[in-house]
C-alpha cells in the first residue's frame, strides 16, 4: 500500500506533519505565581550563506550576531548498553476513585533478558510548588508523551494543544518539575509577563541538559536552545517568513541540522551547534523535515529529497520510501525503503547502534477511517489499522516488517528489542515486545484501554 500522504509545500502541511491529532487541556490550573524566566541570551549567529546557483527564490537572510571564536570539544559518542535492562514507561488510562477516566504513566522494570522483573507501578509525578492536586491526580495527567534526555536525568513532558506543544521538564529521580514558576517552559510576552511557550519539542542536546524548541508566538520566534534546569533559552536559528521544520544536534555536539519551509522554498541547513556559520545542504520542491542523527554520528535522517526533474544535481530517482539519509557533509544521500507514513506525527527511531531505523509504514489497503479526512481522530484504533512497524538495516538495505497493526516503536537500550503499541485480533491495544526481525512477540500489558507511547529508561 502506498500511504506516504505527500504534502506539497504548504505551511498547513507542515503543521499537520508535526502536530498530533487532538488537543489536550489541563485538568487543573495552578494558583502559584509565575516566576520570570532568565533573560534571553544574545545568539552568536552568522548570516546564512546563500545558494548562488539555486533555481528557487532567494530569501532575505536574517543577520545575527558574530559567531563565537571558540568551538567546544566534541562530546563522546553514546555507547549502547550491554542488555535491555531498564524501566519501560508507557501511557495508559485508569479510572479514578471519583469514577472519571484519565491518562497516567506506568513503569515496568525489565531485567537483562528483557523480561519483567517487577510488577508495573504507576508513576506519581509531583506538581510544581504551590499547586495542590486532588486525590488520585498527578502532574503527568497533563502530558501526552515523554522524551528522555540522553543521560536519563530528565524527562521532557510534552502536552499537545491547538497551538502546538507545551513542555515541562521533570527530574527522573524525584519526579518533580525543574523549571521555575508553574513548571512549564515560558517566554516573556509584550506585557512583560511570562506566558506559556507554545511550539514544538525537537529533541535533546547530547549534553543531556539542553533541548531544542521551536517557539511559534514569542517575540523571539524561532529555534531555541533551552536549559532544562532553569528555562533560560537563546535563539540559534531564525529566518524571516520561514517555518523551521525539525531540528537535531549531532551526537558529538558539533553540528545543528534543521529544515525550513515556505510555500515554494524547502531547504535543509547545517550549522555549528550554536547556530553559527549555517550552510545549505538540500534545496527541494517538496516539504522537508529533519528527524535525527544516527547515534554513531554517521547519518542524518530526513525527508523531502528533490526529484530529478526539479532539484538541480539531484540523485537518481527514489525507488524507496520517503525517508532519506545523508552523511555529515550532506553527501552520499540514500533513500530508505521503509514505506513511512508522513503527515500523522509518526517519528522514526534509530537503534542505539546506529545501524537500523524503525518506522511506521503502511501494510495493507488503507482502512476506511484513513480515507475520510479527519475521521481517524474520532477512532483511536484507526492508527493501528493497516499500519505496522518496519525495521531497515541502513548498511545492507534489508527491510523487515517487525510488527503488524503497531505504532510507537522504541528501542531497548542495547538495541536488541523493540517496544511497540500494538492492536491484537480482538482490537485490544497493549504494549508488546519484539526483536528487530519481529520474532518472539510478547505482550507486556493486558488492559482494556489503549496503551501508547512507550519509552525505555535507564535502570
Amino acid at each position: 500500500m502506498k500511504r506516504s500522504f505527500k504534502i506539497m509545500g504548504s505551511l498547513l502541511g507542515i503543521l499537520i506533519l508535526i502536530v498530533a491529532c487532538k488537543p489536550s487541556g489541563s485538568p487543573l490550573t495552578s494558583t502559584s505565581p509565575l516566576a520570570t524566566p532568565a533573560p534571553v541570551a544574545q545568539s552568536p549567529l552568522a548570516t546564512p550563506i546563500p545558494q548562488p546557483t539555486s533555481p528557487f527564490p532567494t530569501m532575505t537572510p536574517w543577520t545575527p550576531a558574530t559567531a563565537s571564536p571558540r568551538t567546544p570539544a566534541p562530546l563522546p559518542l553514546p555507547q549502547p548498553a550491554n542488555s535491555p535492562a531498564g524501566r519501560l514507561v508507557y501511557r495508559t488510562n485508569t479510572r479514578l476513585s471519583d469514577g472519571s477516566l484519565t491518562s497516567v504513566f506506568h513503569a515496568s522494570q525489565m531485567d537483562n533478558r528483557g523480561l519483567i522483573s517487577q510488577a508495573p507501578q504507576r508513576m506519581s509525578f509531583q506538581p510544581p510548588a504551590g499547586m495542590t492536586l486532588p486525590k488520585d491526580y498527578d502532574f503527568s495527567m497533563w502530558f501526552d508523551r515523554f522524551a528522555p534526555s540522553p543521560n536519563g536525568h530528565y524527562l521532557a513532558g510534552i502536552s499537545k494543544t491547538e497551538t502546538g506543544e507545551n513542555v515541562s521538564i521533570l527530574d527522573t529521580h524525584t519526579l518533580k518539575p525543574t523549571l521555575p514558576g508553574d513548571g512549564w517552559l515560558n517566554w516573556i510576552g509584550a506585557n512583560g509577563n511570562p506566558q506559556s511557550a507554545s511550539g514544538f519539542f525537537y529533541g535533546w542536546h547530547p549534553n543531556g541538559y539542553e533541548f531544542l524548541f521551536r517557539e511559534e508566538h514569542a517575540p523571539d520566534r524561532g529555534l531555541w536552545l533551552v536549559d532544562a534546569r532553569t528555562g533560560q533559552h537563546r535563539l540559534i536559528a531564525q529566518l524571516p517568513t520561514l517555518d523551521i521544520s525539525g531540528a537535531a544536534i549531532s551526537p558529538d555536539g558539533q553540528r545543528l541540522a534543521y529544515a525550513t519551509n515556505t510555500f515554494d522554498v524547502h531547504q535543509v541547513w547545517v550549522a555549528n551547534a550554536d547556530g553559527s556559520e549555517p550552510r545549505l545542504l538540500v534545496e527541494s520542491n517538496a516539504v522537508v523535515y529533519v528527524f535525527s542523527w544516527s547515534p554513531d554520528g554517521r547519518y542524518l535522517l530526513y525527508t523531502g529529497e528533490p526529484t530529478p526533474a526539479v532539484g538541480k544535481g539531484a540523485p537518481t530517482p527514489n525507488t524507496g520510501g520517503p525517508l532519506w539519509v545523508m552523511d555529515r557533509e550532506g553527501k552520499n544521500r540514500k533513500a530508505l525503503h521503509v514505506p513511512f507514513v508522513l503527515g500523522f506525527g509518526f517519528t522514526p527511531a534509530w537503534s542505539p547502534t546506529g545501524h537500523s531505523v524503525a518506522g511506521v509504514g503502511g501494510t495493507d489497503e488503507a482502512a476506511p477511517c484513513w480515507q475520510k479526512g479527519d475521521a481517524f481522530q474520532a477512532d483511536p484504533l484507526c492508527w493501528f489499522k493497516g499500519t505496522g512497524v518496519y525495521v531497515e538495516n541502513i548498511d545492507t538495505g534489508g527491510l523487515q516488517l517487525s510488527a503488524r497493526n503497531a505504532i510507537d516503536p522504541v528501542w531497548s537500550l542495547d538495541g536488541s528489542l523493540l517496544a511497540v503499541s500494538r492492536m491484537d485480533a480482538k482490537q485490544q491495544v497493549d504494549i508488546w515486545l519484539v526483536d528487530a526481525l519481529g520474532h518472539s512477540p510478547r505482550r507486556l500489558t493486558d488492559t482494556p484501554e489503549v496503551d501508547r507511547h512507550p519509552i525505555w529508561l535507564q535502570p
